[in-house]
Order: structure tokens, then C-alpha cells, then sequence
């Protein structure tokens, strides 16, 4: 039995590095939308960003617990597996807005581009007239 506690241990171990793994590129990501937010004051893109951060690293922690309670064996396979499935879908959600974010940003971005291109052209094409 001692063994099994020690596997136990090193896969706690691994799990809470696997988090800070995890969760630091989300916790920059969330950040990010937050500096966007104040800067764009509140814009549609950035509230789907960091929405869809929030719900992902939500999902990172939870999978991470719910792991650990299952080395515990606290749970049924089968239980375990129903609920991982249901993070694996808000994690899914969480990643579909992050993307339709990103998306709407770039949108963004490349319009702006192309009305500030436009508008660069007609001013040279009026002085050179």
C-alpha cells in the first residue's frame, strides 16, 4: 500500500505542475483582455476572449482536481468519466468563444487597416491632382 501513496504523491505533484503549465498562458490571455477591455472600452471581441479565458481556466483547474480526487479514489471510473466529459464541453464552449473573439478582432483589425489604406490613397491621389 505504501507504494500506492507514493505514486499517488508523484502524480499530485505532476498534476499541479501540469496546472501552472496550463494555467499561465490562460492567465496572460485573460489578462490581455482585460488591458484590451479598458483600452477598447468594452468591446464585443474582448468580452468573448476573456469569457471564453475565464471558462478555460476554470476547466484547467477543475480537470486538475477532479484528477486528484480520482488517484484518492474517491470516485467510480464511470462517474469520473461523465464529469470529465461535461468539462471537456464547457472547455469546448470556452474555446469556441475564445476563437469567435479572436476572429472579431482581427476582422476588426484588418477593416481598420483597410479604411486607414483607403483613406492614406485618396489623400495622396488629391495633392498629386
Amino acid at each position: 500500500m505504501e507504494t500506492l501513496d507514493t505514486n499517488n504523491g508523484g502524480m499530485i505533484i505532476i498534476q499541479v505542475l501540469r496546472l501552472l503549465f496550463f494555467c499561465i498562458p490562460t492567465l496572460l490571455f485573460i489578462g490581455i483582455a482585460i488591458y484590451y477591455l479598458n483600452k477598447m472600452k468594452s468591446k464585443t471581441e474582448g468580452i468573448l476572449i476573456l469569457i471564453g479565458n475565464i471558462i478555460i481556466l476554470l476547466s484547467i483547474i477543475v480537470n486538475t482536481l477532479l484528477f486528484v480526487m480520482f488517484m484518492d479514489e474517491t470516485w467510480e471510473h464511470m462517474t469520473y468519466s461523465y464529469i470529465l466529459s461535461g468539462i471537456n464541453i464547457l472547455s469546448f464552449i470556452g474555446s469556441m468563444l475564445f476563437v469567435a473573439g479572436t476572429f472579431l478582432l482581427i476582422k476588426r483589425v484588418i477593416k481598420t487597416k483597410s479604411l486607414t489604406g483607403t483613406i492614406i490613397n485618396n489623400v495622396t491621389e488629391d495633392t498629386t491632382s
